[in-house]
């Protein structure tokens, strides 16, 4: 059996506390080697739950050679910089969300891993979903027949304890409130999930963008309500709308969930995404009712463990992972049209 992909962990806050851990921690083909936070006491307690060593040092990751990659779980600004400082020690990374705060820096962090011979991975986890995947096997399969547009939708209401202290309130900062070291609100933090999904799972590119944004109700320099239209490379229409300061909109569900949240609609048939997966079609597919609805219950499913294990898998097989960063980029150039779109007011043309 091969040994295991030693992982050093940057940043030790929100993410890797609440999920990230855990998921390598039911890894199969890698494991956590020590961490760095540089707050003392975040890794401290980081230390104490999980039982690695963690310290205040960076070099306590790069400089371990037991450490063969990393997971960089930081205030967004900062991905890319310790991802360069990854590489250059020889370490293979993984970046969370969003893989940068302009697509320059993405451009750098995807040149210096490859100058230095390591993978680079984006975690855009929700590729592994069960409904995301079993979605893409029914539109392979036909079963909506011609994607004609999308819908993306999500309401909640973030306690004004989020923007200083996330959701575990385990460390006090201030960048989810910066445009600058955030890169922006509810489209880039939260939303930046559905779109790279929706392009895994449809295959469609988005060539033009038009958005319209404002902060209503939050004390931060983000937005916490966007709407933003979307035209695709096969002509199909794309439509969100996202918030994170809806009064009773947790009421509901953090995405929505007593409404239909995000769904796909085909010349055929149309897949919604709610508690469940609802499949409509007009033709014949095996496994679904033909002229009628049919429901799978698919179940949350392990998909940073699956993330992490994939990844471990490539760098031992010298293979490609599922998620290069170059995806990470092109999700990310959807984001950012959005952004430019709302600030100029004006119609913003994606590369075909």
């Amino acid at each position: 059996m091969a040994k295991k992909l030693g992982i050093g962990m940057i940043g030790l806050g929100e993410i890797a506390w609440k999920a990230t851990g855990k998921a390598i921690e039911a890894c199969t083909d890698a494991q956590m080697i020590c961490g760095v936070d540089p707050v003392a006491h975040v890794a401290k307690s980081y230390q104490e739950r999980y039982e690695i060593p963690c310290s205040t040092n960076l070099d306590d990751v790069l400089k371990n050679p037991d450490v063969e990659a990393v997971i960089i779980s930081t205030p967004h600004y900062l991905h890319v910089p310790l991802g360069i400082l990854a590489a250059k020690a020889g370490k293979h990374v993984m970046v969370e969300k969003p893989l940068a705060t302009s697509l320059e820096d993405a451009d750098a962090l995807i040149a210096a891993c490859k100058e230095a011979g390591v993978l680079c991975s984006n975690c855009l986890v929700s590729r592994y979903n069960p409904d995301a995947m079993k979605a893409k096997e029914l539109i392979e399969k036909g079963a909506i027949g011609e994607v004609m547009a999308l819908k993306f939708f999500g309401l909640s209401n973030k306690a004004p304890s989020y923007w200083t202290g996330g959701y575990t309130e385990r460390v006090y900062t201030t960048w989810r409130k910066s445009k600058v070291e955030s890169g922006g609100g509810i489209l880039i933090m939260n939303f930046v999930h559905d779109v790279d999904r929706m392009r895994y799972i449809t295959g469609l590119e988005a060539t033009r963008v038009y958005a319209e944004y404002d902060t209503f109700n939050t004390d931060t320099e983000v937005e916490d309500f966007i709407t933003v239209t979307m035209r695709y490379n096969n002509g199909a229409l794309g439509n969100l709308l996202a918030a994170s300061c809806v009064p009773g909109a947790n009421r509901i569900g953090i995405r929505g969930e007593s409404v239909a949240g995000n769904a796909i609609y085909g010349t055929k048939g149309q897949i919604v995404f709610d508690k469940s997966l609802l499949v409509y079609t007009e033709n014949e597919i095996e496994g679904l009712n033909k002229g009628d609805w049919t429901e799978f219950k698919m179940g949350g499913g392990e998909q940073r463990t699956l993330y992490v294990d994939r990844f471990a898998q490539a760098v031992r097989n010298g293979g490609r992972p599922d998620i290069p960063a170059e995806e990470g980029r092109k999700t990310l150039e959807v984001l950012l049209a959005a952004y430019k779109s709302g600030e100029t007011h004006q119609v913003v043309n994606l590369p075909m």
